[in-house]
């Protein structure tokens, strides 16, 4: 590069914001220093209307910089211009541009450089552009976080008009679900090996999958949402846990920037800080919630359900939940354990287990058992609640007792999804009926469009209700009182019980009235149960 020839550098970012608040922040130099870690020094020495001399020492990759510059606002411009006038860069000047977009201000930088270092000047020239560059995105990002942390402190001290909408945080559940997810979004992909793919999949970064504009409730309340995709399967938590966790934090980060009143840690995304001990809350503004409250309201709902159509005497039944010491599987045994005639829990923590099993055993006269082996869980049971924590089904379906219940709330199932038996009741838990559709670009494992996970529903009610607050904790504390409320609070806006799924498909009539005969010659053929 000749010595004379100057360095241009552009860089543009879209920031969720009115333009006028980040004028109003670029223009606070002396604020830098405390929130631009690469900035030390950035003060006003003279101000005079809409234009100020302003002084600069930032550091990058332990190379101070320094310099002396003059700003001009222009505000028929929308634009600031600035150029240095005395400091380490023979010239140094730019100019800041502001546009208005519906998603919120397109902000445009453009840099014109050059060292005048003689001998070393081409080398100096890329090295210094690679550092003015990282200075001034770092200057952007910061001005983003700066612009969200504003926004929710406003929300904390009772200004919800700051923040509405949802974002719910979701994950592909192994590899061939995710490569499913990217066939669907491109079906004339042709997939890279399954070895590319993991690799380059545990690097990328997490990312918005769509954006609900508008989600009408039954009372015809209206907010808006986002799904964000953090990209982690459950395998990676036994690889790399804290890797996992930067992309929930990233997932969150991106609805952060939406401006949402709510998250909710969908599946697996809730279990990665408990994982690691951690509070997600240090690390992002916005508050969050599990969903497992209203999962559990309709889990509890459904077996309810069920037991009425096989007409199942509840008080009688032995109840079996898989993952009983999970936030969900606890909760359902809590509300649960006073209305059957034996609760079994089971679980892979032996401590755990003991703990629970001694709470209930104090609280309810219901014959309880703990216990690590599954196969003899689900064998003795007529109802089971399948809510273990697994990357990988493990439940094999001919363990059940013929008529039994058996409603799997696992994402990824407990149960084979494929399999199937005539003579059980076997069904997806934890969904329910949506007021409005949503057409989601990728196969997430819902059979229709008016059906969603109550986890998300979770999220959508509380931002109807514009209740930003940690609703389901990560600390199993989902109390029946917390449960009832979402409850009630999801009929309000038209989330009722789903139909019975199983496998993608609707469970007939037929089928139920089939297991509803088994269920009745076993009450007067105890030698069907060996058939």
């Amino acid at each position: 590069m000749p010595d004379n020839e100057f360095i241009e550098i552009e860089i543009s970012k879209i920031i969720q914001a009115e333009k006028w608040k980040i004028i109003r922040l670029l223009t606070k130099v002396w604020e830098f220093p405390s929130y631009v870690p690469c900035v030390k020094e950035s003060s006003v020495i003279l101000k005079k209307r809409h234009v100020m001399q302003t002084r600069w020492s930032i550091k990058l990759e332990n190379i101070p910089i320094r310099w002396i510059e003059e700003d001009t606002l222009s505000l028929k411009e929308n634009a600031i211009y600035f150029k240095a006038i005395e400091g380490d860069l023979e010239e140094f000047r730019g100019i800041w541009t502001f546009a208005n977009l519906p998603e919120g201000t397109l902000v445009k930088l453009h840099i014109s450089l050059k060292v005048g270092i003689p001998a070393i000047n081409e080398f100096a020239n890329e090295y210094v552009r690679k550092l003015i560059t990282k200075n001034f995105e770092a200057i952007l990002d910061a001005i983003e976080r700066r612009l969200i942390s504003t926004r929710y402190s406003s929300y904390r001290q009772g200004n919800i008009e700051k923040i509405s909408g949802f974002g719910i945080i979701i994950h592909f559940y192994n590899y061939c679900h995710l490569e499913k997810g990217l066939l669907k979004l491109n079906p004339e992909l042709k997939l890279p090996s399954r070895a590319f793919l993991q690799q380059l999949y545990q690097i990328a970064p997490s990312f918005k999958l769509c954006d609900i504009d508008s989600f009408t409730s039954k009372n015809k309340s209206s907010v808006k949402g986002s799904f964000v995709i953090a990209t982690f399967i459950p395998d990676m938590l036994e690889q790399d846990q804290w890797a996992a966790y930067s992309k929930v934090i990233k997932a969150c980060k991106i609805a952060e920037k939406k401006g949402v009143g709510i998250v909710t840690l969908a599946n697996f995304s809730s279990m990665v800080p408990q994982k690691i001990d951690h509070k997600i809350s240090d690390d992002i503004y916005v508050p969050v919630t599990t969903g497992n409250s209203f999962t559990v309201a309709t889990v509890i709902e459904s077996i309810l359900k069920a037991n009425m159509a096989l007409q199942l005497n509840l008080s009688q039944s032995t109840l079996t939940i898989v993952g009983g010491t999970g936030d969900i599987g606890s909760a359902c045994a809590r509300i649960l354990a006073d209305r059957v005639k034996e609760l079994i829990i089971t679980g892979r923590n032996k401590e755990k287990l003991k703990n629970l099993h001694d709470e209930l055993a104090r609280k309810y006269k219901t014959k309880i058992i703990a216990t690590t082996d599954n196969l003899a869980a689900v064998k003795a049971a007529d109802i089971v609640i399948a809510c273990a924590n697994s990357s990988a089904s493990f439940l094999n379906i001919d363990w059940f007792k013929p008529a039994s219940i058996i409603c799997d709330v696992g994402y990824p199932k407990n149960v084979c999804y494929y399999s199937s038996r005539e003579d059980i009741l076997i069904f997806s838990g934890g969904l329910v009926k949506s007021p409005t559709p949503i057409d989601f670009p990728i196969d997430l494992g819902l059979p229709a469009q008016d059906i969603i996970y109550s986890s998300y529903a979770e999220g959508i009610i509380l931002a109807l209700e514009k209740r930003y607050e940690n609703y389901s904790p990560q600390d199993k504390n989902i109390t029946p009182q917390k449960v009832e409320e979402i409850r009630q609070l999801g009929a309000k806006h038209g989330f009722e019980p789903a139909d019975f799924y199983w496998s993608g498909k609707p469970i007939t009539e037929d089928h139920i009235q089939k297991v509803r005969k088994i269920n009745q010659l076993l009450g007067k053929n105890a030698e069907y149960k060996i058939i």
